[in-house]
């Protein structure tokens, strides 16, 4: 990998981890108090939601970390190391966890706590997904490594 894909790939990724900051620190807050408002009689759920998932944003980030090293080794061209593979692994666990956090935030919103309506189904559906997806994109990544290690050492 060049280091100009390395710049383009690392841009991205501060982008990514700018926006999902934003996300946990104004815009989820606001729009949890301002449903709160416009609906007092579960304005309760607010707080754990917030703090829920504010949590599994922090797993996202720790997976867009983990991108960040992987970049790094690809451009080092030591993509078929041990550090690699750990740093894929991170990555994996990261993303199942942040998906099962949404799974179970929106299971209990549309099943228990019996609001959001069909929404909650969709959002658990698309977190269910996610799960699966992380296993191929680990699978990509690695397939990625391990092309990005053989070209840099045929240059």
């Amino acid at each position: 990998m060049t280091k100009q894909k390395a710049f383009r790939f690392h841009f991205f990724l501060v982008v990514f981890a700018l926006t999902i900051l934003l996300a946990q620190l104004v815009v989820i807050p606001r729009t949890a108090a301002t449903y709160a408002k416009a609906y007092p009689e579960v304005a309760y759920l607010a707080p754990p939601t917030v703090t829920a998932l504010v949590i599994a944003l922090i797993g996202f980030e720790v997976a867009l970390l983990a991108a960040w090293r992987l970049v790094a080794i690809a451009v080092a061209g030591k993509a078929s190391t041990l550090q690699s593979r750990q740093w894929a692994r991170i990555m994996t666990v990261s993303l199942i966890l942040m998906a099962a956090i949404f799974a179970g935030v929106f299971f209990y919103m549309g099943s228990i706590a019996g609001v959001g309506g069909p929404a909650m189904l969709f959002g658990l559906l698309v977190s269910l997904a996610l799960i699966l997806m992380t296993f191929s994109i680990r699978h990509r990544v690695t397939g990625w490594l391990k092309t990005a290690d053989t070209l840099h050492r045929a240059n």
